[in-house]
């Protein structure tokens, strides 16, 4: 076979490094910690100037989370060389504007580098982009309330100037839907986008624009509510008629999942009539490392497919739609899933990372109703100074079946197991104590572990479970302090993950 010529093998090796720096990229994305984001950050930016055509490269299509750890890299690359790609690459008349804005975030965000007028001139074409179809936008939502969702999602990876100026020119626009439109807008992460929109938005004195207001307050930013009271007050001073919000129906019901070892919860909302055939349905994935990342709705669905209605605290098996297993849902009111849901948005805010636009889409079936000022507040279970000695018993945490997928593995588990493997004679029971203590050193597991624990104590009270609810907080509350990777419920989690990772020959 005649050889590959020296120059081809080294643009493939070149490209094998690309992919491979693509993928590294994609896996920080996996990180259950800030503090392990960044270290793999500087693990890839450790690899030198070869990472700077890889970010540059993936500027086109990076969506705000890819975006995000292109940035962190750069923070740890050369200052000079990766201002100055950049740079270049805003000015490269084949990039996109999505490209040419995702630069200017990295250079601004993570660099504090303000890009000059020049560059800035570059990006005018996005602007007009933008603005430009604003109105096949708002004439298509008409019939298709879809595309409002995707248009509101295209708008959260724009620079906010873009954003700022498709804002300001839906002001000059007719039609309602404009109004649902900035009231998407209005659930922006970015305040001062929010800002902009709720400002807009009280210029359109009309009933509807009002209604949209209710609405938002309740989920707005703190900084931002009382801007929205005031402009909703001022629609009743001008004569526009604002309607008390009606109080929740009876019709509304909510389903909560437990809280995985990931932080994630569903929670489903359903307005059913007894005599009707279908209902609606909102389907919010929640986060709390992130907030409310994902929703479904819709409209009509048919009723035969939905549990029957329990008294809250029932707990329901609902198979899953491929038959690959079971969830448990809790029943609960409409009122603890709007607040679950309140607290998530909150979230969303502190990440910087956007609502769901379903959600953004679909919020009034939450927050058209009144009692939002008022929702409940958590519910834990009342200790006692005699419940610290349960703490031994936590263990038993982990038999039940909401725990089933808990877990603290990641690239220490797999590694020590790998290492326990090798080694003939070797004592699990001392591995999983070293290992409890390598993974609990990081505070930022300790901190998750603790967070995802009390949201479960208040799930194992709702369904009326108390012995096990309590069992949770007190574990929750020692993981915080000296000594966590001691505790019954850790060691226990260490030792189903241990077990998971070797091979079954280990295990006798």
């Amino acid at each position: 076979m005649e050889a590959m010529p020296a120059s081809q093998d080294k643009i493939i090796t070149k490209l094998r490094e690309r992919r491979q720096i693509e993928a590294d990229l994609r896996q920080m994305l996996t990180t259950s910690s800030n503090l392990e984001f960044r270290r793999r950050a500087q693990q890839i930016a450790s690899l030198g100037r070869q990472v700077i055509p890889t970010i540059t490269g993936n500027l086109d299509r990076a969506d705000s989370r890819l975006l995000t750890a292109m940035g962190t890299v750069a923070i740890f690359l050369d200052r000079q060389e990766v201002v100055q790609a950049l740079r270049w690459a805003m000015l490269q008349p084949q990039r996109s504007d999505q490209g040419r804005l995702g630069a200017m975030t990295i250079l601004e965000r993570f660099l504090g580098e303000r890009p000059d007028d020049h560059l800035r001139a570059s990006l005018v074409d996005a602007k007009r982009e933008a603005v430009a179809s604003l109105e096949a936008v708002v004439t298509e939502a008409e019939s298709n309330p879809v595309a409002l969702v995707e248009y509101v999602q295209g708008l959260d990876r724009q620079d906010p100037d873009v954003v700022l100026a498709v804002v300001r020119a839906l002001g000059d626009l007719q039609g309602m839907q404009r109004v649902e439109l900035l009231r998407m807008v209005a659930q922006d992460v970015r305040e001062e986008i929010a800002a902009e929109a709720l400002q807009v938005l009280g210029t359109i004195r009309v009933p509807e624009a009002a209604a949209a207001f209710q609405t938002l307050i309740p989920t707005c930013a703190p900084g931002l509510r009382s801007v929205a009271e005031r402009l909703l007050r001022k629609f009743q001073f001008v004569g526009v008629e604002v309607t008390p919000l009606p109080p929740v129906l009876s019709e509304w019901r909510a389903l909560i999942s437990a809280v995985d070892g990931m932080g994630q919860q569903t929670v489903w909302f359903l307005q059913e009539n007894p005599w009707a055939a279908h209902a609606r349905f909102l389907n919010i994935l929640l986060s709390d490392r992130a907030g409310a990342v994902e929703a479904v709705g819709h409209e009509q669905v048919s009723s035969l497919w939905l549990p029957p209605r329990r008294p809250a605290g029932h707990l329901h098996d609902i198979a899953l739609p491929d038959a690959s297993g079971a969830v448990v849902m809790l029943e609960a009111s409409f009122d603890v899933g709007r607040r679950l849901v309140a607290e998530a948005l909150a979230k969303n805010r502190e990440t910087q990372i956007p609502v769901a636009g379903v959600l953004r889409l679909l919020s009034p079936w939450l927050w058209g109703y009144g009692g939002a000022n008022s929702l409940p507040a958590r519910a834990l279970p009342e200790l006692s100074s005699g419940d610290a000695a349960l703490i031994a018993a936590s263990g038993r945490l982990l038999a039940h079946p909401a725990f089933s997928n808990w877990t603290l593995r990641n690239d220490l588990t797999v590694q020590a197991a790998e290492e326990a493997s090798r080694r003939p004679g070797w004592d699990l029971e001392l591995w999983v104590k070293r290992l409890a203590g390598e993974l609990l050193s990081d505070p930022m597991v300790a901190q998750a572990l603790s967070r995802r624990l009390v949201a479960m104590s208040e799930w194992l009270l709702l369904a009326g479970d108390e012995d096990l609810s309590r069992l949770a907080v007190l574990n929750a509350q020692a993981i915080r302090g000296e000594y966590p990777q001691e505790l019954a419920f850790v060691r226990a989690l260490v030792r189903r993950d241990l077990e998971l990772a070797l091979p079954k020959e280990h295990l006798n």
